[in-house]
């Protein structure tokens, strides 16, 4: 009989082997194609076409490394709000993030230049004022509990939404509604080695804050009370946490846009697979989010003559994926 460990670990190997298979495949497709033997010849320094060569390095690359980038900290800090909120249904857009980034990119592209620079850097610290206002109006009020947080969290977002409808209202239709549109519907077409380098600094700081604190993460997923006996600082730890999980989200969508739930199905997944939490379970977490990122950025640029945003084929997984969990989890949404 296999026990739940070996079954956690047979999974990981698994979703690791999976992302071997597919990061090659990944790389191959699009709208040049570029064969495996060209791939090779390309990481040999062998002789090969200028155009294949380019499509390689420039596009295809960092496109791929970005999607599971972009699917490791979406699906990452989706379990991590799960575990700190104690709530089924938290995700990056839980406490405000996605809104303040949306309204970041607003203001870069409405009342400034909205150039290809200010865009992810509005976008990122849109999101983190966000979550900031929301941790510190939680802090403020007269009870502090998950509640609070999650309270804060909606009146902070609800502000945002009211600030990009604001400014929509000011915005060029011809040159700026829709970069503002595809912006919220998320895509990877216009990656590149720059952008992927300005998504890793605060991706692999909320990595390893989020790697240093998986054992109080853990406790906080028992009581505050149990927590606190066990020598957790509760408040401190939660905060530090859901910083960690932000930073790491509004890196990654500063880049690629709104992405809707990759970081809610993947840790639900995972829980289902695993029926566990813990270590092992956050990396199931993460590297399924990291596939089904790719599998969706591959089937956005095949399956059309024009490129389909990511968040419209995530939700068409994702809807169906709720309502079955909430028709199944109708006693409660929380732990």
């Amino acid at each position: 009989m296999i026990t739940t460990q070996r079954r956690t670990q047979l999974l990981i190997g698994l979703l690791v082997v999976l992302l071997l298979v597919g990061t090659p495949i990944s790389l191959c497709i699009g709208r040049y194609p570029i064969q495996l033997e060209e791939i090779w010849a390309i990481l040999q320094g062998a002789p090969v076409s200028e155009t294949a060569r380019g499509v390689f390095w420039t596009l295809r690359l960092p496109r791929t490394l970005m999607a599971l980038l972009a699917g490791v900290g979406l699906s990452l800090s989706g379990y991590v709000y799960q575990a700190m909120f104690k709530n089924i249904l938290a995700s990056p857009d839980l406490i405000g993030v996605a809104s303040g980034a949306n309204a970041g990119v607003a203001v870069a592209i409405v009342l400034a230049s909205g150039s290809a620079f200010l865009v992810p850097v509005f976008a990122f610290l849109g999101g983190m004022v966000a979550v900031l206002l929301a941790v510190s109006l939680a802090g403020i009020s007269r009870r502090r509990s998950l509640a609070s947080v999650v309270l804060a969290g909606i009146v902070i977002g609800s502000l945002g939404e009211s600030i990009v409808m604001a400014l929509k209202l000011f915005a060029d239709p011809e040159s700026q509604l829709a970069p503002l549109e595809f912006w919220a519907m998320g895509s990877l077409s216009s990656m590149t080695a720059a952008k992927l380098t300005t998504v890793l600094p605060g991706f692999f700081l909320g990595l390893v804050v989020l790697f240093l604190l998986r054992y109080p993460i853990h406790l906080l997923g028992l009581s505050d009370e149990e927590a606190r006996a066990l020598g957790v600082r509760v408040n401190l730890v939660r905060t530090v946490v859901i910083l960690a999980a932000t930073v790491m989200v509004a890196s990654v969508v500063s880049v690629t846009g709104l992405i809707s739930f990759i970081g809610l199905i993947a840790p639900h997944i995972a829980r289902l697979l695993t029926r566990r939490g813990g270590t092992q379970t956050a990396v199931i977490a993460s590297l399924l989010g990291a596939l089904l990122l790719m599998v969706a950025d591959c089937v956005a640029r095949s399956v059309a003559s024009s490129e389909i945003p990511l968040s419209i084929l995530t939700s068409l997984i994702g809807a169906p994926f709720l309502m079955v969990l909430m028709l199944k989890r109708r006693s409660s949404l929380f732990y």
